[in-house]
């Protein structure tokens, strides 16, 4: 039987509703450009990635509650320049860029690989051989020459001249960071869990500390104990003493009592087994 729609009595209409995230290209940094906090990618340097989140201002409000505004799609190199496709799921995130509040990418990564090097203009800085990267970040002032766009033909950044001894042509403020600084810049998430580890480990060494005071304390006691302990201890042992002799009479005398019963048993088997004899008598 063929049921038409126009003969059911309650027809629902259902949309469905989906958010589409919007897709952008950004440039995260050029090989061999020198940033604003003396930081450089050296050219064909090992570039990996832990993480795809895509933050703002490096910022959430805490790990139990971390929760990106959108992911990296892909990471690329187009000539010197690291490209990243990403999309963004948070509309708020999209309204900074649109608006041109934060248009710009800022790139974080853990690495071990850099040498410290000697700009002559901007002094010294570090060259990094060897990075993983775990976020990037929508920013206002980014260290690289960065930029957004829905297009690669959209990236200004690309078209512009940067030299990796000149300054960064972004309208970025010059930032005065010191060669310690640039060294744990790439490693706060690393550094914070180091630096909460370092105190569950003190409050363990603190809590062994007293533990141990408690086990000493205890040791001395037993070794020394307190008079009226070793007086108590004293008369246990005498009693003990007096009980064990008491025990040990008794089992004499339960001895002999068995050896007694042992006899009489004797007698009277002689005497059941003669009885016949003894009545005929």
């Amino acid at each position: 039987m063929r049921i038409h729609a126009r003969h059911l009595t309650n027809e629902v209409r259902i949309e469905k509703h989906e958010s589409h995230p919007l897709r952008y290209k950004g440039v995260l940094f050029r090989f061999g450009e020198i940033s604003h906090n003396r930081t450089m990618v050296r050219p064909g340097a090992r570039v990996r990635a832990a993480g795809d989140a895509i933050l703002v201002d490096h910022e959430y409000p805490d790990i139990e509650s971390y929760k990106p505004y959108g992911r990296i799609l892909a990471f690329y190199k187009k000539d010197d320049a690291l490209l990243i496709e990403f999309e963004l799921t948070s509309p708020e995130a999209a309204k900074l860029v649109e608006n041109g509040e934060r248009n710009f990418l800022s790139v974080s990564w853990f690495s071990d690989g850099y040498e410290v090097k000697e700009d002559p203009q901007r002094g010294p800085y570090l060259e990094f051989y060897d990075i993983v990267i775990y976020e990037a970040s929508l920013v206002a002032d980014p260290a690289f020459n960065t930029c957004v766009a829905t297009s690669e033909d959209g990236l200004a950044c690309l078209s512009s001249s940067v030299s990796p001894a000149k300054p960064n042509e972004c309208q970025c403020k010059e930032k005065s960071v010191s060669l310690s600084d640039m060294a744990y810049k790439h490693q706060e998430v690393t550094r914070e869990e180091f630096e909460a580890l370092k105190e569950e480990v003190k409050q363990a060494l603190d809590s062994i500390a007293v533990l141990a005071a408690e086990v000493k304390a205890l040791k001395e006691a037993i070794s020394t104990p307190p008079t009226e302990v070793v007086a108590e201890l004293k008369q246990a042992k005498k009693k003990l003493e007096q009980l064990e002799l008491a025990l040990s009479n008794q089992a004499n005398e339960v001895s002999n009592v068995l050896q007694m019963a042992s006899k009489l048993l004797d007698i009277t088997d002689r005497t059941y087994k003669n009885l016949q004899n003894l009545l005929a008598k």
